[in-house]
């Protein structure tokens, strides 16, 4: 599944569908380019349970934690996490990665319905028509790529930048729009390929109809930039097309492992700037809560190749890696009750905790805190620690504290103060 830079340019055919992938000009605020950075999103879609992993508690009263034996919090540094036998993929990635990884806990999302929750946690608002993280940082960020943002899980909210945001699709759908001998057939007959030819007429009468808008109604304003997409947008869909190599089989579910293969493979050939995943999994954990670790080790052994990967491949500075300049959170819609349910389960609890990684991370740390009983508590925004003076922390104020994190001013996207003491 390896892109190779001299496929990214191969092909001239002409932008078809593809070419509306030309992004909106909207910026509100432009970062030195040294703070651009790119953006890695895995989702953990269904709930989690922090106590088995980044918000470790004591068996209690008010409080069910994993029992089995060898289970215990393990320190890395100054970062205590909950370890256990049956995860020792937890334990491997925060011995090799601690130094760069900052836990967030105590993020209240004030409901527990999953979609509504998945909607605050990945936007930092309560609107489902606005883009999520990735898709405001592919915007200001990355809007000149292929495909500046590409969606290999199953939810995303692309909103006002849904022209620069393409899906994969659980089965990998979008190979039937970028490879017409895997589209799919129509009426019984086979998928209708472009020639040479036809492709080079098609070339021709999009650029007549480009010269022909400029010189009428396109030269200057809104309809000069929305012309100046066009062109650009054939450029980027011929790039896209060529890279179809990188994306599969159509008809292939793309499980968490092949989603960050695709994912590293994308950044490094500057198809896309962010990416969302998903880890699949079935962590809505109603029965048999015990569940929640093999999921946990299938995300961090997941979470570690990443890591390794963005660690080796090279970054867009002469002599950086990917590490360098990409932004990694990893996290959940919300959380599991702190006892548990008459069938071994635990059920929603709006309170989560997220794990953010990579380029300008205060890593090392815990930031945000909760009680003993996993309820939210009130912290010092400069610092991430508790303090009774201090503010509960909300979705709102973390996700607002990424786009600070990615050199993107959160200003007049997402309300309320910006949670940044988890950057370095």
């Amino acid at each position: 599944m390896t892109m190779h830079r001299r496929d990214l340019m191969k092909y001239a055919g002409a932008a078809g569908a593809l070419g509306l992938l030309a992004g909106s000009t909207r910026t509100l605020f432009a970062a030195p380019s040294g703070q651009r950075k790119r953006l890695v999103m895995v989702m953990a879609q269904g709930g989690w349970d922090t106590t088995y992993c980044l918000d470790p508690k004591t068996q209690s009263t008010k409080v069910d934690v994993p029992q089995e034996a060898g289970e215990g919090i393990t320190r890395f540094g100054d970062l205590d996490i909950q370890t256990g036998p049956t995860r020792p993929g937890v334990t491997g990635f925060f011995t090799k990665y601690a130094s760069q990884a900052a836990v967030v806990r105590g993020i209240s999302v004030g409901s527990v319905a999953h979609q509504e929750c998945v909607k605050r946690m990945a936007t930092g608002t309560r609107n489902e028509t606005n883009p999520d993280l990735c898709a405001i940082v592919a915007h200001d960020n990355g809007n000149d790529l292929p495909l500046p943002y590409l969606i290999l899980g199953d939810t995303a909210f692309a909103g006002e930048y849904a022209v620069s945001a393409g899906r994969v699709g659980a089965t990998n759908q979008i190979l039937a729009l970028l490879d017409p001998a895997q589209a799919y057939e129509t009426g019984g007959k086979k998928p209708y390929a472009t020639s040479s030819a036809e492709d080079a007429i098609i070339a021709k009468y999009a650029g007549a109809t480009r010269d022909r808008v400029q010189a009428i109604r396109g030269s200057q304003g809104y309809n000069k930039r929305r012309v100046d997409d066009f062109v650009s947008s054939i450029d980027r869909s011929k790039k896209l097309i060529a890279a179809k190599g990188g994306f599969g089989a159509r008809g292939r579910t793309l499980a968490i492992a092949n989603q960050v293969d695709l994912a590293l493979d994308a950044l490094e050939q500057d198809v896309s700037h962010t990416v969302m995943l998903n880890t699949r999994l079935g962590w809505d954990t109603h029965d048999t809560i015990t569940d929640q670790s093999g999921f946990y080790e299938a995300t961090f052994a997941a979470l570690t190749t990443l890591l390794d990967q963005m660690s080796l491949r090279k970054g867009r500075q002469a002599g950086s890696k990917m590490i360098d300049d990409t932004v990694v959170v990893c996290f959940s819609e919300f959380s599991r009750t702190p006892k548990l349910n008459e069938n071994n389960g635990k059920d929603h609890w709006p309170i989560t905790s997220a794990l953010v990684l990579g380029a300008g991370v205060k890593g090392g740390h815990a930031f945000g805190a909760t009680t003993s009983s996993v309820e939210t508590t009130p912290i010092d925004f400069a610092t991430g620690a508790a303090s009774t003076s201090g503010r509960v922390l909300t979705s709102s104020n973390f996700a607002a504290g990424v786009l600070s994190l990615c050199g993107v001013d959160p200003a007049g996207r997402i309300d309320g103060e910006v949670f940044d003491a988890f950057v370095g």
